[in-house]
């Protein structure tokens, strides 16, 4: 009777365990956050796991999705720019912004051997502020080169809201507590009846 006893209260432990780290883990969401620049420096979204946020001091969290749209691109034909892999900052559990920046360029074909035209774009994000500039230069053989299309944006706000939270899936199911109690009592039961039954016999 002892070792059932132990063998019992073993289960009942080792099942309140699996349950107490089975609530950690539906706890952890993935986190949607829209945000906007302004004086025309764009928009866009980003997401990302609280899986790993603690809520303790100053944390950084990798995006793991996100797209920034602005009229700062080098290319015509890009109108947003990927933000997986930017960082976000968090202090003691709340969002306080991004980092993220890009530096880009394109050289565009013009039909003439007589002058080509450079586009550049350099932006950056810093937690609530951003600072960008885009322009294009002419560039004319024997003849120099001249800036055209020129915007430049300085210390311009951005705000940050959340969006949406879901749940982010986990690997195996794990018993909820009264689940896992339920079991445990089952079990024990059913070893005392079988254990009653041989000393009868």
């Amino acid at each position: 009777m002892p070792r059932l006893g132990s063998a019992i209260a073993s289960t009942i432990l080792s099942l309140a365990a699996l349950s107490v780290a089975g609530v950690d883990q539906v706890q952890a969401a993935v986190l949607t956050y829209n945000f906007r620049v302004t004086e025309g420096g764009g928009s866009g979204f980003f997401k990302l796991s609280n899986s790993s946020l603690t809520k303790t001091g100053l944390e950084a969290l990798a995006v793991s999705e996100g797209e920034f749209y602005t009229p700062l691109t080098a290319s015509r034909d890009k109108n947003y720019y990927d933000l997986a892999g930017a960082i976000a900052y968090f202090f003691k559990g709340n969002l306080s912004g991004l980092s993220a920046r890009v530096r880009d360029a394109e050289i565009r074909p013009t039909g003439s051997p007589d002058y080509t035209l450079d586009s550049y774009a350099n932006w950056s994000i810093n937690v609530n502020l951003f600072w960008g500039y885009r322009e294009t230069i002419i560039s004319y053989r024997g003849s120099g080169q001249f800036v055209t299309d020129r915007i430049i944006i300085n210390d311009a706000q951005v705000s940050y809201t959340l969006v949406n939270t879901e749940p982010e899936p986990v690997g195996e199911p794990v018993p909820e507590p009264l689940t896992a109690g339920g079991t445990a009592l089952a079990l024990a039961g059913l070893s005392w009846l079988k254990h009653k039954k041989k000393m009868a016999a």
